[in-house]
């Protein structure tokens, strides 16, 4: 079975800090790894916000896949800082493991 779907930068993210309105993985993402031609997003890249702290960080990533020296970042599985995770679809068809 497939391991989640990775995240990009500009996916969105619901927590609380952003006030209950999706917002986006921003930078900064890694430039040189493309998923569907969006950066790939990895644990520390910011999350936009609503409220402070604006932006916060993806806190955790794959414990088996990692992405310019940073755990790769997939939706559902991975919190930002604040508790909130990334939404569906992302990339649809990358899947990343553990």
């Amino acid at each position: 079975m497939p391991g989640p779907n990775q995240a990009r930068l500009t996916d969105l993210h619901i927590c609380p800090v952003t006030a209950g309105a999706p917002m986006p993985v921003s930078a900064p993402g890694a430039l040189n790894v493309m998923v569907l031609k969006l950066p790939a997003a990895r644990a520390t890249d910011l999350c936009a916000a609503a409220l402070p702290p604006v932006p916060h960080p993806i806190a955790k990533g794959s414990m088996t896949v990692m992405i310019g020296k940073l755990p790769a970042a997939r939706i559902g599985m991975d919190p930002c800082a604040s508790g909130g995770v990334i939404l569906p679809p992302a990339a649809f068809n990358v899947f990343t493991g553990g």
